[in-house]
This record gives C-alpha cells, sequence and structure tokens, in this order.
C-alpha cells in the first residue's frame, strides 16, 4: 500500500470511514516525483547538514526503514534523526553508509513510532553523501542554521520515505490533542567523554546534552579536595533549552559555609580525601539541550567529570 497522502479521518479521532480499525496498515508514506532507482535527480546536497521533511499526520506504527534516494562510496556517511515535529529535539537517530550509484537507500529501524507525526532530518553528511531533493509542491522541506534549535520552511521536498508496518486507520496522537497523558521514557545514563578542565573562579561549561528529556540526577567530581571555608565553593548551573539556569551549590546542599558534606532535598555534598562530590535530583525538563557548568574557587585549577542520569521519550 502506498501513502503519499490520505484522506483527513471522518472525525478528529475516530479513523477512516472506510477503513477496518481492527487490522494495521502496512504502507510507504512519500511525497517526491516517485523516482526509480538508478535515475539522477535533478537537484540534491552534497555534504549538507540540517535538511528535513515534515509528515504531519497518519504516521503512528512501526517503522521498518526510513529510505533515502542518495549516493555515497560505501565509506561515508549520513547520519538521520527524527522526533515527532521541528519544536523539539530527536528521539530516535541512525546512521546510513550509502552505496554508490543513486537509488532508494535503506536505514533500517524497526522500532514503534507512538507519535502521529514524523520529522525526519539530515543531522550530519559526510561530503561523499549526495542526497536528492526538488522544489515541486506540495513543499514540506524545513532547514536549520543553528545545530537544530530553530527550523525554517524550505520550498523544497526531500526525497525521504518511510516503510510502516502496524499503522493505526486513526487515533489519539499521544501529543497535540492529550497532553495530559505522560510519555513513556526510558532511563538514561550519559557520562562526560572526558575529564574537563575547570580554572578557578570561572564558571566552565562541563558537558551539554542534545535530546529531549526529564533530568533525574547530575553527578558530578571535581578532583580536587580543597575544604570549603568562607572562600571556597563548588557550583553547578543547569540550563535547560538556553533558558536561564538553576545554580546549585555546597552551601545550599550543606547548609553551610565551611562543611565537607552534607544534604537537602536537592541533593548531596561529600569530599573523600581525594575528590569533591556534588548530587543533585531536580526534575528539569528540556526540550532540545541540558547543558551543565560548574564553578569552582579552590585556588588552582582542577578537572571535572559529570554523569546524567534522565529519562527519554521511549
Amino acid at each position: 500500500m502506498s501513502s503519499r497522502d490520505h484522506p483527513d479521518w471522518w472525525r478528529p479521532m475516530g479513523g477512516q470511514n472506510s477503513q477496518d480499525s481492527i487490522l494495521e496498515r502496512r504502507s510507504l508514506i512519500w511525497n517526491d516525483d516517485g523516482i526509480l532507482d538508478g535515475a539522477v535527480p535533478g537537484a540534491f546536497y552534497t555534504g549538507d547538514d540540517f535538511k528535513a521533511k515534515f509528515f504531519t499526520r497518519g504516521c503512528r506504527g512501526k517503522i521498518e526503514q526510513i529510505q533515502v534516494y542518495c549516493t555515497g562510496n560505501a565509506a561515508a556517511q549520513i547520519h538521520i534523526q527524527y522526533s515527532p515535529h521541528p519544536c523539539i529535539g530527536h528521539f530516535r537517530e541512525g546512521v546510513l553508509t550509502p552505496a554508490a550509484g543513486w537509488a532508494w537507500q535503506a536505514l533500517n529501524i524497526e522500532e514503534m513510532w507512538n507519535y502521529d507525526s514524523l520529522f525526519i532530518w539530515v543531522q550530519r553528511c559526510d561530503f561523499g553523501v549526495s542526497y536528492a531533493y526538488d522544489a515541486v509542491q506540495p513543499y514540506d522541506g524545513h532547514s536549520s542554521d543553528v545545530d537544530g534549535d530553530q527550523w525554517s520552511d524550505q520550498a523544497i521536498r526531500l526525497f525521504i520515505r518511510v516503510i510502516y508496518t502496524g499503522e493505526t486507520p486513526g487515533d489519539v496522537p499521544v501529543s497535540g490533542i492529550i497532553n495530559v497523558v505522560r510519555i513513556p521514557n526510558s532511563a538514561l545514563g550519559a557520562p562526560t567523554p572526558l575529564p574537563v578542565a575547570m580554572p578557578n573562579n570561572a564558571w566552565t561549561a562541563i558537558v551539554e546534552y542534545r535530546a529531549p528529556g526529564e533530568l533525574l540526577q547530575l553527578e558530578v567530581m571535581f578532583d580536587t579536595v580543597v575544604v570549603p571555608a568562607a572562600g571556597v565553593e563548588y557550583m553547578l548551573r543547569i540550563e535547560a533549552d538556553g533558558n536561564a539556569g538553576v545554580d546549585v551549590g555546597n552551601r545550599q546542599l550543606t547548609q553551610s559555609v565551611i562543611a565537607a558534606f552534607g544534604r537537602c532535598s536537592m541533593g548531596e555534598f561529600f569530599q573523600d580525601g581525594t575528590n569533591t562530590y556534588l548530587w543533585v535530583r531536580l526534575p528539569i525538563e528540556y526540550r532540545r539541550r541540558l547543558l551543565i557548568s560548574g564553578f569552582q574557587t579552590s585556588g588552582a585549577g582542577c578537572n571535572a567529570t559529570a554523569t546524567i542520569v534522565s529519562n527519554e521519550p521511549a
């Protein structure tokens, strides 16, 4: 079953009038010129990042494949990310290594997608990969110049298709209609890849995490053990989607300016003779980006590592 487009549902949430609501739909959703393998497209991007396509309805089901009409050299890669809509970070991602020759080349997914819409974009493309588009209506193209934080519409349509099984004929979307239902989540722990150099008396970024989710716990270790005193502080700043950060430090966690350990409802602060630790537990939700910065006034530079424990959309 091909599904370039289909009539709107006869009731807002009840499904198509002619579609049996018990049986799954299996379809290919697409919006392109119907190009066949081997044909050279009239327009294409080479090595361009952050170009996107938006399917706005009827996307709940099991995604078997995302197909891109592209060509490569069997070594260069194109990184694909996707989410329910342009105003949120990626929920899933995958990497495709296209073979040489223009063709519909597939990224295997095999995962359930619980959302009514689907926004797909090229997060990164090596210069050895080209992917096709045209400037024919109906347009569904978008582009970003700021790492996917903001998207602008484009009068194009990317040649990207999605193969589905298990599609429903129409039901209540998870997002957009009933917003009191919590989206299912899966826990994730994301450590700092390498220790970050922390100068004395200066705010410094420790880790940046790009995805939507909810912070459960933040663990940061400074590899210094200067005991707090009137002029010694260890602090963390949590910023969500570029908004003003929440600052948490040893004085809040211990309710003291000199204590080497203590706790409050937000977390714990302690030192073990070698390192200094701050554990923070604040339910901070973010749609695109979580940025953790640190500050210390031990009198000298040190290194810091962090681990973010969060819930991500399932």
